[in-house]
């Protein structure tokens, strides 16, 4: 995976990586661009941070993907793991499954790098404070 980070006012990001032999632009699966991607990226660490059970639901939904890309679907009464996904975090509609899952799989690893970077930061400025107040 090849990640350029760059700031549009809005922290979007740019993220390829290879699918099936072609290259796989994440921004481009997007709804809105580069800005739909840090705002889906930012959504996914609220969540990691403020529901405790988050990490279980991007299993079940990644895993409902792949078996969606097999035939299989989890279940019949509620919408298909790929669907939820569009709509939940704007990947646009109209993609393959195989797409979609990479898609969330890239959305989840931006996630933890930026949640690594938050807490790197607060670590940081949390010395800084200290440092001061000596």
């Amino acid at each position: 995976m090849n990640t350029h980070m760059f700031s549009d006012g809005q922290d979007g990001y740019c993220v390829t990586t290879e699918l099936d032999g072609k290259e796989f632009v994440l921004s481009q699966a997007m709804q809105d661009g580069t800005t739909g991607v840090g705002v889906a990226v930012r959504k996914i660490v609220e969540e990691f941070r403020t529901i405790p059970t988050i990490g279980i639901r991007f299993g079940m939904l990644q895993r409902g993907i792949t078996l969606e890309q097999q035939g299989i679907r989890l279940t019949a009464k509620q919408p298909p793991a790929s669907a939820i996904v569009k709509r939940e975090y704007g990947v646009r509609k109209g993609m393959s499954k195989a797409k979609t899952g990479m898609a969330l799989s890239l959305l989840l690893t931006l996630a933890d790098m930026l949640m690594r970077e938050q807490d790197i930061e607060a670590g940081q400025a949390a010395f800084d404070a200290e440092c001061e107040q000596e």
